[in-house]
């Protein structure tokens, strides 16, 4: 059986290149947590989660990254840099200034970069999960990872993405699998330009350790496996680990994700307001 959709808003916003699609809810006042979703999914991986966040004081928004989802594609290929201004080009937009970030997967990635480029806006960074490849796998990914598909009559092109989902996400349900194709059907043939920025950036881990950081995921996330990595690199970081969930842990385990995400964020400010 497919999980329960959340009852999230949904809203657009005009940039000089495109429109940006969001997913939003909670009190417009209340502290603003900004989701970045992983590639080459959109922000309906956190429908689910975006109404029990609010219950706890959150406004969440959460956007499709520019070319994914409902959002417009960008004129050209961008770098994470240029991902990660759009993303301060989404919150100015929206009137956001201060806020917590949460980045899973290319959304890390991209929030990382966000975070190193405006530190005063952001509290704290969450990231579920983010990659650290070393040479020889960021070399292997660019030679073979994601490559694409090409519409056929016969609608092979189909089996081919859903052979894909299926061969990382083996415990999805058809119905989740569906949601999954459909997102990658909306992206068009070449679904890896975001994962292709990734694996040409190299990220500011020295830099990053120094900032307000929390590494937050499910047991059985995909980048579980590089945590070790991840907390070397990070060391100042703590980390939450929710037995059980996936890389969809927030729509596996709501209620879970969002105590965990609102804790951090309610302690933040608070240690904020008593400094």
């Amino acid at each position: 059986m497919s999980r329960a959709r959340g009852t999230a808003r949904r809203g657009y916003v005009d940039l000089p290149w495109g429109q940006v699609h969001y997913r939003h809810g909670g009190d417009p006042d209340a502290p603003v947590l900004l989701i970045l979703h992983q590639s080459p999914l959109s922000s309906a991986t956190y429908d689910a989660v975006i109404e029990p966040l609010a219950r706890r004081g959150l406004r969440v928004v959460a956007p499709d990254t520019p070319g994914f989802g409902m959002s417009d594609p960008p004129p050209r290929p961008w770098s994470i840099p240029e991902y990660a201004d759009a993303v301060w080009q989404v919150a100015d937009a929206l009137g956001l200034t201060r806020l917590h970030l949460l980045g899973q997967h290319t959304g890390a990635v991209i929030g990382a970069e966000a975070l190193l480029r405006a530190p005063q806006r952001v509290h704290r960074l969450i990231l579920q999960g983010i990659p650290l490849y070393d040479e020889q796998e960021r070399a292997e990914k660019k030679r073979s990872y994601a490559p694409g598909y090409l519409p056929t009559r016969d609608g092979g092109h189909l089996r081919v993405i859903w052979d894909r989902v299926y061969g990382l996400y083996p415990a999805l349900t058809p119905e989740e699998a569906n949601r999954q194709v459909t997102e990658y059907l909306l992206t068009g043939p070449d679904y890896a330009t975001a994962y292709r920025a990734v694996f040409d950036h190299h990220v500011d881990t020295a830099a990053l350790d120094a900032l307000p950081i929390m590494l937050l995921h499910g047991g059985d996330d995909l980048l579980d496996r590089m945590t070790p990595q991840v907390r070397a690199a990070l060391p100042h970081a703590p980390l939450v680990t929710i037995p059980g969930g996936t890389d969809f842990v927030a729509d596996e385990q709501p209620e879970a994700f969002a105590d965990a995400v609102a804790a951090q964020v309610h302690a933040d400010l608070g240690q904020e307001a008593s400094a």
